[in-house]
């Protein structure tokens, strides 16, 4: 493979990562904690959301995306 093409595809697995496992929580979320929460229990928990799983998820699909890199490098010169 060509190494842009390499690049390419680890980024867009990062991206998809990102937003995969951010869509899977925000669902999760809505559907197991909003109901019982009240308005302010939700605009704090928002802040902890943002500050933390974010990141958490980014850094997880920075390794997948990087795991794919290595992979489709190591590959490549075969």
């Amino acid at each position: 493979m060509n190494s842009k093409k390499v690049v390419a595809v680890a980024c867009l697995v990062f991206l998809l990562g990102l937003v995969a496992n951010f869509g899977v929580f925000v669902f999760a979320y809505d559907h197991l904690a909003v109901p019982f929460l009240s308005e302010e229990q939700r605009v704090t928990n928002a802040n902890f959301i943002m500050n933390a799983i974010v990141p958490a998820f980014a850094g997880v699909a920075a390794l997948v995306g990087t795991i794919v890199y290595w992979t489709l490098g190591t590959l490549r010169q075969r």
